[in-house]
């Protein structure tokens, strides 16, 4: 199974969804255009992702209105949409630091929360508990959101659940660069999984964010990969190289749990 996927390299613009909406349009129109099946935005990119107190303010719930209008944009164009945003806690006094999918068959949204925070993301957030393997036209979708990566925990549990692919709407800012590069690689070459990781650029206060969105084969490989500008970064995925990258080291039949239980 083939698919074209499209990482969507923004800056976000802080608190104004709006703005941040009519850049992601035309960004889902271009990679319609360039027959992706699915376009990645990054972390919180729908709000910007400095929320502070605002958090809950901006929030929404998965039928609030800008996850409506962009599942629209995904009928509209055939293409599937993974995009960060904060969602709203059922009882409206916390938000999640989460991502939703929408696809274009009109099937209702789903979001993944983020369930590792980053310092102090936990001041913002409520901590996500639930893992997500969201089947897609392309294959079963693992997701993360941007520290997640750093505990192999997280993607090993996605492959054991099924997941053919990992996706990652990420964050990261300088001087940070290694460590996405370093966990990318090793995530994906350790499940033998692609990976796919949409980072965002700009500014925001003192944090520079710097891109580099990247997409990885199930080797460890880095097959493609952004500056530091804003861009559409465009990758064909084969997942029939799942199987042969395990045909060279099998880690996934080779664990051995019973040692790993403590």
């Amino acid at each position: 199974m083939s698919f074209r996927v499209a990482l969507a390299q923004l800056a976000s613009q802080p608190f104004d969804k709006a703005a941040n909406l009519k850049k992601a349009e035309d960004y889902i129109h271009q990679a319609a255009r360039q027959d992706a099946q699915i376009v990645i935005f990054p972390e919180l990119y729908l709000t910007g992702y400095r929320l502070g107190r605002r958090a809950v303010a901006l929030a929404e719930p998965l039928n609030g209105p800008s996850v409506s209008r962009v599942a629209d944009l995904a009928r509209r164009h055939a293409i599937a949409i993974v995009m960060g945003f904060a969602e709203l806690a059922p009882n409206g006094q916390a938000a999640y630091d989460a991502a939703f999918v929408v696809t274009p068959t009109g099937a209702a949204p789903v979001s993944y929360r983020k369930t590792h925070l980053y310092r102090h993301e936990k001041d913002w957030f409520a901590a996500g508990a639930q893992t997500a393997v969201v089947p897609t036209n392309f294959g079963q979708m693992g997701l993360m959101i941007c520290y997640d990566i750093e505990f192999p925990e997280l993607s090993r549990t996605l492959t054991l659940q099924g997941a053919d692919w990992l996706a990652v709407p990420t964050a990261v800012m300088r001087p940070y660069e290694h460590i996405q590069e370093v966990c990318v690689q090793a995530r994906a070459l350790e499940n033998h999984r692609w990976l796919i990781s949409a980072n965002r650029v700009g500014r925001e206060g003192a944090l520079e964010f710097f891109g580099r969105s990247v997409v990885c084969d199930p080797f460890g490989r880095i097959i493609a990969q952004a500056d530091a500008s804003e861009t559409l970064l465009l990758a064909d995925i084969d997942l029939s190289l799942n199987e042969r990258a395990r045909q060279e080291g099998d880690y996934l039949s080779d664990r051995r749990p019973e040692l790993y239980r403590r």
